[in-house]
Protein backbone atom coordinates (compact mmCIF):
# COMPACT_ATOMS: atom_id res chain seq x y z
CA UNK A 1 0.00 0.00 0.00
CA UNK A 2 2.87 2.38 0.74
CA UNK A 3 4.14 1.77 -2.77
CA UNK A 4 0.71 2.70 -4.16
CA UNK A 5 0.63 5.98 -2.24
CA UNK A 6 4.21 6.82 -3.13
CA UNK A 7 3.55 6.10 -6.80
CA UNK A 8 0.51 8.38 -6.70
CA UNK A 9 2.53 11.24 -5.25
CA UNK A 10 5.34 10.78 -7.74
CA UNK A 11 2.94 10.78 -10.66
CA UNK A 12 1.31 13.95 -9.40
CA UNK A 13 4.58 15.81 -9.65
CA UNK A 14 5.36 14.32 -13.04
CA UNK A 15 1.92 14.84 -14.56
CA UNK A 16 0.16 17.92 -13.26
CA UNK A 17 -3.30 17.53 -14.74
CA UNK A 18 -6.90 16.76 -13.99
CA UNK A 19 -8.72 13.46 -14.15
CA UNK A 20 -11.91 13.29 -16.20
CA UNK A 21 -14.78 11.25 -14.83
CA UNK A 22 -15.59 8.05 -16.69
CA UNK A 23 -18.87 9.39 -18.02
CA UNK A 24 -19.65 12.84 -19.35
CA UNK A 25 -21.65 14.52 -16.57
CA UNK A 26 -21.16 18.03 -17.97
CA UNK A 27 -24.93 18.20 -18.41
CA UNK A 28 -25.04 18.55 -14.61
CA UNK A 29 -22.18 21.09 -14.28
CA UNK A 30 -23.23 24.42 -12.78
CA UNK A 31 -20.05 26.38 -12.03
CA UNK A 32 -19.72 29.70 -13.88
CA UNK A 33 -16.16 29.99 -15.20
CA UNK A 34 -14.15 33.19 -14.88
CA UNK A 35 -14.94 35.61 -17.73
CA UNK A 36 -12.38 38.39 -18.24
CA UNK A 37 -14.76 40.25 -20.58
CA UNK A 38 -16.95 41.09 -17.56
CA UNK A 39 -14.42 43.24 -15.67
CA UNK A 40 -16.04 45.71 -13.25
CA UNK A 41 -19.49 44.18 -13.92
CA UNK A 42 -21.97 43.57 -11.11
CA UNK A 43 -24.24 40.67 -12.13
CA UNK A 44 -27.14 38.65 -10.82
CA UNK A 45 -27.03 34.91 -11.48
CA UNK A 46 -29.83 32.45 -10.70
CA UNK A 47 -28.98 28.77 -10.83
CA UNK A 48 -32.02 26.46 -10.90
CA UNK A 49 -31.65 22.69 -10.78
CA UNK A 50 -34.71 20.44 -10.97
CA UNK A 51 -33.81 16.77 -10.51
CA UNK A 52 -35.16 13.28 -10.00
CA UNK A 53 -32.78 10.43 -9.10
CA UNK A 54 -34.07 6.94 -8.27
CA UNK A 55 -31.70 4.27 -6.93
CA UNK A 56 -33.21 0.78 -7.04
CA UNK A 57 -30.65 -0.97 -4.82
CA UNK A 58 -31.52 -4.36 -3.30
CA UNK A 59 -28.12 -5.85 -2.46
CA UNK A 60 -26.68 -6.61 0.96
CA UNK A 61 -24.27 -3.69 0.60
CA UNK A 62 -26.69 -0.76 0.48
CA UNK A 63 -30.36 0.20 0.29
CA UNK A 64 -32.13 2.11 -2.42
CA UNK A 65 -33.46 5.65 -2.09
CA UNK A 66 -35.01 8.38 -4.23
CA UNK A 67 -33.97 12.03 -4.55
CA UNK A 68 -36.79 14.13 -6.07
CA UNK A 69 -36.48 17.86 -5.68
CA UNK A 70 -35.03 21.16 -6.80
CA UNK A 71 -32.41 23.68 -5.76
CA UNK A 72 -32.06 27.44 -6.23
CA UNK A 73 -28.86 29.45 -5.98
CA UNK A 74 -29.35 33.23 -6.32
CA UNK A 75 -25.99 35.03 -6.44
CA UNK A 76 -24.55 38.50 -6.80
CA UNK A 77 -21.30 38.37 -8.79
CA UNK A 78 -18.78 41.21 -9.01
CA UNK A 79 -15.69 41.24 -11.22
CA UNK A 80 -13.08 43.49 -9.62
CA UNK A 81 -11.12 44.03 -12.82
CA UNK A 82 -9.68 41.11 -14.78
CA UNK A 83 -8.14 39.26 -11.83
CA UNK A 84 -10.71 38.93 -9.05
CA UNK A 85 -14.31 37.74 -8.84
CA UNK A 86 -16.49 37.93 -5.73
CA UNK A 87 -19.66 35.86 -5.33
CA UNK A 88 -22.27 36.14 -2.56
CA UNK A 89 -25.58 34.33 -2.33
CA UNK A 90 -27.26 31.24 -0.95
CA UNK A 91 -27.99 27.66 -1.98
CA UNK A 92 -31.55 26.53 -1.26
CA UNK A 93 -32.58 22.90 -1.73
CA UNK A 94 -35.94 21.21 -1.23
CA UNK A 95 -36.84 17.55 -1.62
CA UNK A 96 -40.44 16.93 -2.69
CA UNK A 97 -42.64 15.78 0.19
CA UNK A 98 -40.19 17.04 2.82
CA UNK A 99 -41.62 18.92 5.77
CA UNK A 100 -40.45 22.47 6.33
CA UNK A 101 -38.88 25.04 4.07
CA UNK A 102 -35.63 24.99 2.14
CA UNK A 103 -32.34 23.81 3.55
CA UNK A 104 -30.29 27.00 3.16
CA UNK A 105 -26.49 27.29 2.93
CA UNK A 106 -24.60 30.56 2.34
CA UNK A 107 -22.47 30.84 -0.80
CA UNK A 108 -19.56 33.28 -0.46
CA UNK A 109 -16.34 33.05 -2.45
CA UNK A 110 -13.43 34.98 -3.92
CA UNK A 111 -11.77 33.66 -7.07
CA UNK A 112 -8.35 35.01 -7.99
CA UNK A 113 -7.12 34.64 -11.55
CA UNK A 114 -3.42 34.47 -10.72
CA UNK A 115 -2.54 33.79 -14.37
CA UNK A 116 -4.24 32.70 -17.58
CA UNK A 117 -4.03 29.08 -16.37
CA UNK A 118 -3.91 29.22 -12.57
CA UNK A 119 -6.81 30.11 -10.24
CA UNK A 120 -7.26 30.27 -6.48
CA UNK A 121 -10.67 30.03 -4.79
CA UNK A 122 -11.37 30.83 -1.14
CA UNK A 123 -14.81 30.20 0.36
CA UNK A 124 -17.38 28.23 -1.63
CA UNK A 125 -15.53 25.90 -4.00
CA UNK A 126 -15.96 24.66 -7.53
CA UNK A 127 -17.07 21.40 -5.97
CA UNK A 128 -18.92 18.08 -6.17
CA UNK A 129 -19.07 16.81 -9.80
CA UNK A 130 -16.61 19.45 -11.02
CA UNK A 131 -13.72 17.68 -9.27
CA UNK A 132 -14.01 14.87 -11.83
CA UNK A 133 -13.74 12.06 -9.26
CA UNK A 134 -14.67 8.55 -10.41
CA UNK A 135 -17.78 6.93 -8.92
CA UNK A 136 -16.13 4.35 -6.58
CA UNK A 137 -14.39 7.27 -4.84
CA UNK A 138 -17.15 9.90 -5.10
CA UNK A 139 -20.88 9.25 -5.52
CA UNK A 140 -22.43 11.78 -7.98
CA UNK A 141 -25.50 11.94 -5.71
CA UNK A 142 -23.52 14.26 -3.43
CA UNK A 143 -24.39 17.01 -5.89
CA UNK A 144 -27.86 16.87 -4.31
CA UNK A 145 -27.02 15.60 -0.82
CA UNK A 146 -24.20 18.07 -0.14
CA UNK A 147 -24.13 20.67 -2.92
CA UNK A 148 -22.00 23.29 -1.14
CA UNK A 149 -18.30 22.78 -0.35
CA UNK A 150 -16.31 25.44 1.52
CA UNK A 151 -12.60 25.83 2.01
CA UNK A 152 -9.66 26.50 -0.30
CA UNK A 153 -8.96 25.38 -3.89
CA UNK A 154 -6.20 25.63 -6.49
CA UNK A 155 -6.96 25.06 -10.18
CA UNK A 156 -4.60 24.80 -13.13
CA UNK A 157 -5.86 24.40 -16.70
CA UNK A 158 -3.84 24.07 -19.89
CA UNK A 159 -4.07 22.09 -23.13
CA UNK A 160 -1.92 19.24 -21.85
CA UNK A 161 -1.95 19.45 -18.05
CA UNK A 162 -4.71 20.19 -15.55
CA UNK A 163 -5.14 19.78 -11.83
CA UNK A 164 -7.60 20.51 -9.04
CA UNK A 165 -6.36 20.58 -5.42
CA UNK A 166 -8.76 21.44 -2.62
CA UNK A 167 -9.71 21.10 1.02
CA UNK A 168 -13.38 21.01 2.00
CA UNK A 169 -13.86 21.96 5.66
CA UNK A 170 -17.00 20.08 6.65
CA UNK A 171 -17.20 20.60 10.41
CA UNK A 172 -15.55 23.37 12.44
CA UNK A 173 -14.93 23.05 16.19
CA UNK A 174 -13.92 25.35 19.00
CA UNK A 175 -12.98 24.72 22.64
CA UNK A 176 -15.62 22.78 24.54
CA UNK A 177 -17.58 21.55 21.51
CA UNK A 178 -19.15 18.09 21.52
CA UNK A 179 -18.44 17.40 17.84
CA UNK A 180 -15.23 16.29 16.09
CA UNK A 181 -13.36 18.29 13.48
CA UNK A 182 -13.96 16.91 9.98
CA UNK A 183 -12.59 17.74 6.54
CA UNK A 184 -11.90 16.18 3.14
CA UNK A 185 -8.86 16.98 1.01
CA UNK A 186 -8.45 16.00 -2.62
CA UNK A 187 -6.24 16.20 -5.68
CA UNK A 188 -7.30 15.20 -9.18
CA UNK A 189 -4.91 15.31 -12.09
CA UNK A 190 -4.83 14.42 -15.77
CA UNK A 191 -2.03 14.60 -18.33
CA UNK A 192 -2.54 14.22 -22.09
CA UNK A 193 0.43 12.19 -23.29
CA UNK A 194 -0.29 12.45 -27.02
CA UNK A 195 -0.74 15.34 -29.42
CA UNK A 196 -4.15 16.88 -28.86
CA UNK A 197 -4.91 16.82 -32.59
CA UNK A 198 -4.10 13.11 -32.90
CA UNK A 199 -6.99 10.70 -33.54
CA UNK A 200 -5.52 8.37 -30.93
CA UNK A 201 -5.41 9.91 -27.47
CA UNK A 202 -3.56 8.61 -24.40
CA UNK A 203 -3.88 10.16 -20.96
CA UNK A 204 -2.77 9.38 -17.44
CA UNK A 205 -5.13 10.27 -14.57
CA UNK A 206 -4.14 10.50 -10.92
CA UNK A 207 -6.51 10.97 -8.01
CA UNK A 208 -6.17 11.28 -4.24
CA UNK A 209 -8.98 11.77 -1.73
CA UNK A 210 -8.28 11.91 2.00
CA UNK A 211 -10.78 12.10 4.84
CA UNK A 212 -10.08 13.08 8.45
CA UNK A 213 -12.24 13.17 11.58
CA UNK A 214 -10.74 13.98 14.97
CA UNK A 215 -10.02 17.02 17.11
CA UNK A 216 -8.12 17.80 20.31
CA UNK A 217 -10.10 20.74 21.66
CA UNK A 218 -13.59 19.19 21.80
CA UNK A 219 -15.23 16.35 23.72
CA UNK A 220 -17.09 13.82 21.56
CA UNK A 221 -17.98 10.12 21.29
CA UNK A 222 -17.70 9.80 17.49
CA UNK A 223 -15.18 7.46 15.89
CA UNK A 224 -11.96 9.06 14.62
CA UNK A 225 -10.28 8.26 11.32
CA UNK A 226 -7.66 9.34 8.81
CA UNK A 227 -7.93 7.51 5.49
CA UNK A 228 -6.87 7.83 1.88
CA UNK A 229 -8.10 6.66 -1.50
CA UNK A 230 -5.68 6.76 -4.43
CA UNK A 231 -6.31 6.17 -8.13
CA UNK A 232 -3.84 5.56 -10.94
CA UNK A 233 -5.16 5.13 -14.45
CA UNK A 234 -4.50 4.96 -18.15
CA UNK A 235 -6.97 6.36 -20.67
CA UNK A 236 -6.95 5.59 -24.38
CA UNK A 237 -9.34 6.79 -27.05
CA UNK A 238 -9.87 6.79 -30.81
CA UNK A 239 -11.68 9.73 -32.42
CA UNK A 240 -13.98 8.45 -35.17
CA UNK A 241 -15.27 11.73 -36.64
CA UNK A 242 -18.45 13.80 -36.50
CA UNK A 243 -20.98 11.03 -37.10
CA UNK A 244 -23.29 9.52 -34.49
CA UNK A 245 -20.38 7.71 -32.81
CA UNK A 246 -17.71 10.31 -32.03
CA UNK A 247 -15.12 8.41 -30.01
CA UNK A 248 -14.33 4.88 -28.79
CA UNK A 249 -12.33 4.49 -25.59
CA UNK A 250 -10.77 2.01 -23.17
CA UNK A 251 -9.70 3.10 -19.68
CA UNK A 252 -8.19 1.24 -16.75
CA UNK A 253 -8.04 2.29 -13.09
CA UNK A 254 -6.13 0.94 -10.11
CA UNK A 255 -7.60 2.11 -6.79
CA UNK A 256 -6.07 1.90 -3.34
CA UNK A 257 -7.50 2.31 0.15
CA UNK A 258 -5.63 2.86 3.41
CA UNK A 259 -6.69 3.88 6.92
CA UNK A 260 -3.71 5.32 8.79
CA UNK A 261 -5.15 5.95 12.24
CA UNK A 262 -8.33 6.30 14.23
CA UNK A 263 -10.90 4.28 16.18
CA UNK A 264 -13.20 3.50 13.24
CA UNK A 265 -13.16 -0.30 12.89
CA UNK A 266 -13.92 -1.38 9.33
CA UNK A 267 -12.48 -4.87 9.76
CA UNK A 268 -9.55 -4.01 7.47
CA UNK A 269 -7.08 -1.14 7.15
CA UNK A 270 -6.04 -1.40 3.50
CA UNK A 271 -7.20 -2.77 0.18
CA UNK A 272 -7.31 -2.23 -3.55
CA UNK A 273 -9.54 -2.50 -6.61
CA UNK A 274 -9.28 -2.80 -10.39
CA UNK A 275 -11.78 -1.10 -12.68
CA UNK A 276 -11.30 -1.51 -16.46
CA UNK A 277 -14.02 0.25 -18.49
CA UNK A 278 -14.75 0.62 -22.17
CA UNK A 279 -17.34 2.56 -24.12
CA UNK A 280 -18.05 5.18 -26.72
CA UNK A 281 -19.08 8.81 -27.01
CA UNK A 282 -22.05 9.41 -29.25
CA UNK A 283 -23.66 12.61 -30.46
CA UNK A 284 -25.64 13.21 -27.26
CA UNK A 285 -23.73 11.42 -24.53
CA UNK A 286 -21.82 8.29 -23.60
CA UNK A 287 -22.20 4.55 -23.10
CA UNK A 288 -19.89 2.49 -20.87
CA UNK A 289 -19.39 -1.11 -19.74
CA UNK A 290 -17.04 -1.94 -16.85
CA UNK A 291 -15.86 -4.71 -14.53
CA UNK A 292 -15.19 -4.08 -10.83
CA UNK A 293 -12.87 -6.32 -8.83
CA UNK A 294 -12.11 -5.31 -5.25
CA UNK A 295 -10.17 -6.75 -2.33
CA UNK A 296 -11.08 -4.95 0.91
CA UNK A 297 -12.04 -1.65 -0.70
CA UNK A 298 -13.67 1.28 1.05
CA UNK A 299 -14.23 4.98 0.37
CA UNK A 300 -15.89 7.59 2.58
CA UNK A 301 -17.58 9.36 -0.32
CA UNK A 302 -17.85 6.61 -2.93
CA UNK A 303 -21.00 4.90 -4.19
CA UNK A 304 -21.74 2.15 -1.64
CA UNK A 305 -22.36 -0.35 -4.46
CA UNK A 306 -18.57 -0.63 -4.86
CA UNK A 307 -17.66 -1.27 -1.20
CA UNK A 308 -16.60 -4.47 0.54
CA UNK A 309 -18.89 -3.95 3.55
CA UNK A 310 -22.52 -3.04 4.06
CA UNK A 311 -23.69 0.37 5.25
CA UNK A 312 -26.89 -1.01 6.80
CA UNK A 313 -26.34 -4.71 7.64
CA UNK A 314 -24.13 -4.81 10.70
CA UNK A 315 -21.28 -7.25 10.26
CA UNK A 316 -21.97 -8.00 6.59
CA UNK A 317 -18.67 -8.08 4.73
CA UNK A 318 -17.19 -9.58 1.57
CA UNK A 319 -13.45 -9.31 1.12
CA UNK A 320 -13.70 -9.78 -2.64
CA UNK A 321 -16.16 -8.03 -4.95
CA UNK A 322 -16.90 -9.05 -8.54
CA UNK A 323 -19.37 -6.74 -10.26
CA UNK A 324 -20.26 -5.62 -13.76
CA UNK A 325 -21.43 -2.09 -14.54
CA UNK A 326 -23.30 -0.56 -17.48
CA UNK A 327 -23.80 3.21 -17.72
CA UNK A 328 -25.34 5.58 -20.24
CA UNK A 329 -25.90 9.34 -20.38
CA UNK A 330 -27.86 11.70 -22.60
CA UNK A 331 -26.97 15.42 -22.59
CA UNK A 332 -28.48 18.39 -24.41
CA UNK A 333 -27.85 22.09 -23.91
CA UNK A 334 -29.60 25.21 -25.16
CA UNK A 335 -29.22 29.01 -25.05
CA UNK A 336 -25.39 28.93 -24.88
CA UNK A 337 -25.47 26.32 -22.08
CA UNK A 338 -27.86 28.35 -19.93
CA UNK A 339 -30.23 25.37 -20.16
CA UNK A 340 -28.83 21.86 -19.62
CA UNK A 341 -30.62 18.52 -19.71
CA UNK A 342 -29.01 15.33 -18.39
CA UNK A 343 -30.44 11.80 -18.35
CA UNK A 344 -28.46 8.93 -16.82
CA UNK A 345 -29.00 5.19 -16.41
CA UNK A 346 -26.76 2.83 -14.40
CA UNK A 347 -26.70 -0.94 -13.88
CA UNK A 348 -24.73 -2.80 -11.18
CA UNK A 349 -24.65 -6.60 -11.37
CA UNK A 350 -23.00 -8.52 -8.52
CA UNK A 351 -21.83 -11.84 -9.97
CA UNK A 352 -21.49 -13.96 -6.77
CA UNK A 353 -25.02 -13.16 -5.57
CA UNK A 354 -26.59 -12.69 -9.05
CA UNK A 355 -27.99 -9.41 -7.73
CA UNK A 356 -29.18 -6.83 -10.28
CA UNK A 357 -29.35 -3.20 -9.09
CA UNK A 358 -29.98 -0.11 -11.19
CA UNK A 359 -30.56 3.63 -11.01
CA UNK A 360 -31.80 6.35 -13.32
CA UNK A 361 -31.98 10.10 -13.12
CA UNK A 362 -33.11 13.29 -14.84
CA UNK A 363 -31.74 16.78 -14.26
CA UNK A 364 -32.75 20.09 -15.81
CA UNK A 365 -30.55 23.11 -15.07
CA UNK A 366 -31.36 26.72 -15.96
CA UNK A 367 -28.72 29.31 -15.04
CA UNK A 368 -29.42 32.78 -16.50
CA UNK A 369 -27.12 35.69 -15.72
CA UNK A 370 -28.08 39.38 -15.86
CA UNK A 371 -25.82 42.43 -15.81
CA UNK A 372 -26.92 45.00 -13.24
CA UNK A 373 -24.30 47.72 -13.68
CA UNK A 374 -20.68 48.28 -14.64
CA UNK A 375 -18.72 49.78 -11.72
CA UNK A 376 -15.56 51.40 -13.05
CA UNK A 377 -12.81 51.40 -10.41
CA UNK A 378 -11.35 54.83 -9.68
Amino acid sequence: MRRIILSSIVLIFIFSGRIASQLDLSGRYTFAEFDTAKQNDLLFRLETNLFFKNNEYFSDYTQGYTLPGFSLRPELVYYAGKRLKFTAGANLIQFFGEDGLFDVKPVISAQLRASDKFYIILGTLKGNLHHGLIEPVYDPDYQYLRPVENGMQFLFNSKRFNFDAWIDWEQFISWGDTLPERFTAGFTADAVLTNKDSKIQVGMPVQLLAGHQSGQISDYNDDTYSMLNSVLGLKTGLTTGNGFIRRIWLDGYYLGFSQFSGSLDLGFDSGYALYPVTGFDYKYGQFMVGYWYADNFYSLKGNQEFMSLSDYKEGFYSQYRNMGTVKATFNRSFMNDQIKLNVCFNIYYDFPSSQFDYSYGLSLIYSPEFRIVNLVSR
